[in-house]
């Protein structure tokens, strides 16, 4: 029973069951009084008579009742949003303080937004689904990310998204200062000056080490490019022809040097650089200044050690190291062919795995530790990808003899071209017999290549350091390749192919992603201290399944809700508190 006041008479209603020839049917019935003077008022004794009435409304049977709720309660509108991982990276984002770095180093707005957040929509973007920015807005329409920070996506384009990066790095005063000094068009970072970025990052990787103690004594320091489809006349000067690491030579690259930490491989600094740089020149003018920010950043921290890939080797940069930080790096093996002549026998030391044999040796005129380690799983992969890639030379050798019309009666010289250009040739002889192509090892470069298989030379200036330790800080390596994968990744970061052809623009694409890395690695690790070990594509997976959605019955009347969480996503939920975003988005 339900009592309440209707046109200034107190009403009473019941629902009641009436059956009829065997059926039940439901009524509500009203009831009220009614004075039966209509001029006289009151409810107490001498305000007049009064009489009551009723009145009842058929409803139907039940199974007619409830059709009628569910038909008007079926929604006019569904809008389904991403929740689960773009709130994961938001959250993320406010827990490491970097929103609170973006809004102190970029001020201002434009369009009527504020800058920082341009740069937060442009991070979660390059994660979440990495488009262009003038499909920015649309893309983020259909995230909870205008709801939470609070900006018209309608205004977020290619244009406006430049426009704001124009007031952090401004591209005019790029192009006076290189009027003014021309060199610094050739320049390895080509006259930019973003200090206000730099400090961000500064910022960033402060916050990181006391919100994460993170093991900052050993980082890893590697480089990498990325290609871009820029076209004559371009006005970037960062991107240059260059030996590409994705084998596109013949496009304009943009290189990277990344400094990360070698537990978890969350960037603590990078540089981009010009994209025509050799590895050892870029060396010696990025690694110093990189120097004195992480001491500045980690004065707690008594002595630094540096990871450095092959590329990376030359006397000038490891002078340039000394009595800065320590450093472990490789060699190429076949340059110590004495080395490779030593048996596997005479190997006196093991390590997970490995087998070992260390030396003291000058090294570009300094005194190293060298340890060449054998690794037979890694020998039997190389040996296997050997023949793999032999079989695939004979096939093509085939196949272009099958296109002669003639017969040859010897090597046609198209031929002999074809095994020049590959990097397998010299370990095949081809001669003709009968007409057709008969192959034969070269016994002299496949003994020289096999003496290689499975090994690999490491070496390091502190001469007293055990084996162990110094193989264990080499091999962290595949933390900082696994970024650069990450970095490349389609289903993720997607820095290449790279769009943008104006080097301020470049400038802030590139720190969105590295800050992208960051937060992806910080996210793995949140989650591997929850007890959840999982690899980014996995964790984004289960993220992205958790939806916002949205059902509209009426002009004022909507309903949301997150979709259903498996006991894993549950579990996510947790360790990235979605609950908080939960409660401020789905208010009806």
């Amino acid at each position: 029973m339900q009592c309440y006041i209707a046109r200034g008479r107190n009403v009473t209603e019941r629902l009641y069951p009436k059956r009829i020839n065997g059926r039940l049917y439901y009524y509500l019935q009203r009831s009220w009084r009614e004075k039966l003077d209509p001029d006289q008022h009151g409810s107490t004794k001498g305000s007049g008579k009064s009489r009551v009435k009723t009145e009842s409304i058929y409803l139907g049977t039940a199974e007619s009742i409830v059709q009628r709720l569910q038909q008007l309660r079926k929604p006019l509108e569904v809008h389904s949003r991403e929740f689960g991982f773009v709130g994961a990276a938001y959250t993320t984002m406010l827990d490491i303080g970097l929103i609170e770095l973006l809004k102190t180093h970029l001020p201002g707005t434009r369009h009527g937004i504020p800058l920082w957040v341009f740069f937060t929509l442009s991070i979660i973007n390059r994660l979440q689904y990495a488009t262009s920015k003038e499909s920015m807005g649309k893309w983020a329409t259909k995230t909870i990310l205008p709801q939470l920070l609070r900006f018209d996506p309608q205004k977020v384009h290619s244009k406006s998204f430049w426009y704001a990066t124009d007031e952090v790095l401004s591209e005019q005063e790029v192009r006076e200062r290189r009027r003014r000094q021309p060199h610094l068009k050739d320049a390895l970072l080509v006259g930019i000056e973003d200090e206000c970025l730099r400090r961000i990052e500064e910022g960033l990787f402060v916050s990181l080490q006391q919100r994460f103690s993170l093991g900052t004594e050993v980082l890893l320091y590697d480089t990498t490019n990325f290609f871009t489809y820029f076209e004559e006349p371009t006005r970037a000067k960062v991107a240059r022809s260059g030996h590409n690491k994705s084998s596109r030579h013949h496009l304009k690259q943009v290189g990277l040097a990344l400094c990360v930490e070698k537990d978890w491989g969350i960037p603590l600094l990078h540089r981009l650089y010009r994209g025509n740089s050799h590895d050892t020149n870029t060396f010696s003018e990025v690694v110093p200044p990189m120097i004195e920010q992480l001491k500045r950043g980690f004065e707690q921290i008594a002595e630094l050690v540096v990871v450095l890939d092959k590329g990376n080797n030359s006397a000038e940069n490891f002078a340039l190291l000394k009595d800065q930080m320590r450093w472990v790096g490789s060699l190429v093996p076949s340059q110590y062919a004495d080395l490779l002549e030593v048996p596997l026998d005479q190997y006196p030391g093991t390590w997970q795995g490995l087998r070992y044999y260390r030396s003291q040796r000058t090294v570009m005129g300094h005194e190293c530790a060298v340890v060449l380690t054998y690794n037979a799983k890694l020998h039997r992969k190389q040996e296997l990808k050997l023949q793999q890639e032999l079989e695939k030379l004979r096939q093509k050798v085939r196949a272009k003899w099958a296109e002669y019309k003639r017969r040859p009666t010897q090597v046609p010289a198209g031929i002999g071209t074809l095994l020049k250009a590959s990097r397998y040739g010299k370990y095949l002889e081809l001669r003709c017999a009968e007409g057709q192509p008969v192959f034969e090892l070269n016994t002299t470069e496949m003994d020289e290549r096999t003496k290689r298989f499975g090994k690999n030379l490491v070496f390091t200036g502190e001469l007293a350091a055990e084996s162990s330790w110094i193989l264990a800080q080499y091999l962290a390596k595949h933390r900082i390749e696994e970024d650069f994968k990450l970095l490349k990744d389609p289903q993720l970061i997607r820095w290449q192919p790279m769009r943008h052809w104006t080097d301020t623009k470049v400038w802030a694409f590139g720190f969105c992603c590295v800050m992208a890395l960051v937060l992806i690695r910080l996210m793995q690790l949140k989650a591997y201290r929850a007890g959840m070990k999982m690899s980014a594509a996995v964790l984004k997976e289960e993220l992205t399944d958790l939806k916002q959605i949205s059902m509209v019955y009426e002009e004022n009347a909507v309903e949301t809700k997150i979709t259903a969480r498996s006991s894993v996503q549950q579990h996510l939920w947790e360790i990235f508190k979605l609950d908080r975003l939960e409660a401020d988005l789905t208010r009806h």
